[in-house]
């Protein structure tokens, strides 16, 4: 399996690519009033609003800096048994690919209960790879409260 490697401040992340619908350049987003200082915005994709977490807000509590390697990494956030539910995330540094076969697993088991979107820890030649669990970051009825209220911004 093919994972997409970012990088916020020291530490990398990566993401799954059978998740990933597409990685864009990084784009204005249009800000939503009163939301959660984790969502950056939304913009249209292909006719459809799309919200933005900010990955460096949400695990470092910083915004993310505007570098030429900042993406919005679009993912399918829905099962596979559901509809498809994009959802766009703003990561720094996002220049890398590995495969599964180059990591290996931590055996040992960290409880991220205040954190159920991080997953398996991974150890590459480099350093250690905390891998996100997309479909953990954004429930379904926030997804929905995200796009009801771009709609009335937009």
């Amino acid at each position: 399996m093919l994972m997409l490697v970012f990088r916020l401040g020291d530490n990398r992340y990566a993401i799954a690519t059978p998740a990933i619908v597409t990685v864009l350049p990084r784009v204005n987003l249009q800000s939503l009033p009163g939301s959660s200082p984790a969502v950056a915005g939304v913009f249209r994709y292909q006719g459809q609003v799309v919200p933005v977490l900010d990955l460096n807000q949400l695990l470092r509590g910083a915004a993310s800096s505007a570098l030429l390697s900042t993406r919005i990494v679009l993912v399918n956030q829905g099962a596979p048994d559901e509809p498809t539910r994009l959802l766009g995330l703003l990561a720094e540094q996002a220049t890398e690919t590995l495969e599964s076969h180059q990591v290996e697993e931590i055996a040992e088991r960290v409880d991220f209960c205040q954190s159920p979107y991080l997953s398996e820890m991974l150890v590459s030649q480099q350093d250690i790879i905390q891998q996100l669990q997309i479909y953990s970051l954004l429930s379904q009825q926030a997804y929905d409260e995200l796009i009801a209220q771009a709609a009335t911004v937009s």
